[in-house]
């Protein structure tokens, strides 16, 4: 009989539980059916070399059909779960609702943007959470720089000329700093602008910024991006920003051109209207072993949950209780993990807990600037950031991803960044829309 595995999401946990079960020769004895509403996966740590124009934003993505040769890929979002019937179901691109009965059930819907109901934030605000998104602020900013250059308005001109970022994590400050950088090349282009008309703010609630890196590496990424002259504001937060004019909790309005949201994450909104045992900030319950599981202890048959939407707890942490933060190197070895159980499950084996202790954390500032933590040693500047590449290019899936970046990376070296803006995103339709007459349809 065959064991009927569904994976929910194509992200870094769904697409690694897929290739490891494949990889252990699961579909001898199983059908595996991945479902995501995206024909591909995003290698979200790349999206800041995306934005700084080092890679090509199609390279950071993986298709998930050709990927997973030997798996069931539906393009579909999921609507509905019975865990007691054991089935889910989806709603396809075209409408049509489809059910898929299953055997063991893996959840890895991940995290979307945590946003707040801040007075223009949706009509001015953009994330940095997908390759759209990374690709489409890399064209406003350098488009804006565009504009700027033949506009004679000197406030207009500096609003164009003014970036905000709101949220100081690892995200945040690694995006803002690439495009620092393509920023000021791009302005070398124009004869009118001066690089001192530039002018990129990072908004932070906390009172530091990347804390991710630990205390002392924190402190001194922000001495290095004052440095470079971007203005930090921490301790304060943004309460509107109607029209672009970023009003600041201490009472300073900035009109900015571009305004990216980079506040941090929360689990998949759909996972609460899920048949699931969900903890206070909306994870999912699972035990050590990654097996979905009420507060009581009872378990879901055949159903696992693990990536940045459970709540998994760490068992190696000296306080408990203990969860391990939302991130992809834990997603990735979680993957590993369930595959494994769910292999042993099905052979009638013991299964294993997820333990893991930390690798540490690199991020990127820019070509040769950088700051981490790797097993304890601190790096800062070109260690880190040939660690941050070295160790990113190693977890990129597929080879040929691999050497697309790699090639990337040569092409950049050698020939130097392009800093074209592409301003069409938005409405790629308009060039053509303005030429097109509308006819009236006939009765």
């Amino acid at each position: 009989m065959t064991t009927r595995i569904v994976i929910l999401g194509g992200g870094a946990a769904g697409l690694t539980t897929a290739l490891q079960l494949q990889k252990k020769h699961a579909t001898r004895w199983a059908s595996i059916t991945l479902i995501d509403e995206l024909p591909y996966y995003t290698y979200q740590p790349f999206l800041p070399e995306v934005a700084g124009g080092h890679i090509r934003a199609r390279d950071v993505t993986v298709p998930l059909h050709k990927t997973l040769r030997h798996s069931n890929v539906v393009q579909a979002s999921v609507t509905g779960l019975d865990s007691t019937g054991k089935s889910v179901t989806v709603m396809t691109p075209d409408g049509e609702g489809r059910n898929f009965p299953y055997d063991h059930l893996v959840v890895a819907l991940g995290a979307v943007t945590r946003t707040f109901p801040t007075p223009g934030l949706a009509e001015n605000g953009v994330g940095f959470k997908s390759v759209e998104e990374a690709q489409y602020v890399r064209d406003r900013i350098l488009g804006n720089i565009a504009r700027a250059a033949s506009v004679q308005d000197s406030a207009e001109r500096r609003k164009l000329l003014t970036t905000v970022f709101i949220g100081g994590g690892y995200t945040g400050v690694e995006a803002m700093a690439e495009l620092d950088d393509a920023a000021k090349a791009a302005m070398k282009s124009y004869r009118g602008l001066s690089r001192e008309e530039l002018h990129f703010v990072l908004v932070e609630a906390l009172d530091r910024v990347a804390p991710e890196v630990g205390p002392e590496l924190s402190q001194w990424t922000l001495g290095q991006l004052r440095a470079r002259g971007i203005d930090i504001r921490l301790n304060t937060t943004m309460p509107s920003c109607i029209d672009g004019n970023v009003v600041l909790s201490d009472g300073e309005t900035i009109p900015a051109g571009a305004i990216v949201w980079t506040a941090g994450v929360k689990p998949n909104p759909v996972l609460a209207g899920l048949d699931l045992p969900l903890g206070p900030k909306g994870h999912v319950n699972v035990n050590a072993a990654l097996q979905v599981e009420t507060g009581d202890g009872e378990k879901l048959e055949g159903v696992w949950a693990l990536g940045d939407g459970a709540q998994v707890p760490n068992l190696l942490a000296e306080t408990q209780p203990a969860y391990y933060p939302p991130n992809a190197q834990n997603a990735v070895r979680q993957a590993v993990t369930v595959s494994a159980n769910i292999v042993a499950m099905v052979n009638g084996r013991p299964i294993v807990e997820y333990r893991h202790e930390s690798l540490g954390t690199v991020a990127s500032f820019g070509i040769g600037k950088g700051a981490g933590i790797m097993k304890g040693l601190k790096l800062k500047n070109m260690p880190a950031w040939l660690a941050h590449r070295a160790y990113h290019l190693y977890a990129m899936p597929t080879m040929k991803r691999k050497l697309r970046i790699l090639a990337g990376w040569t092409t950049n070296l050698v020939a130097g960044g392009d800093t074209t803006p592409v301003v069409g995103h938005g409405n790629p339709r308009a060039s053509f829309l303005r030429v097109t007459p509308v006819v009236a349809a006939k009765k």
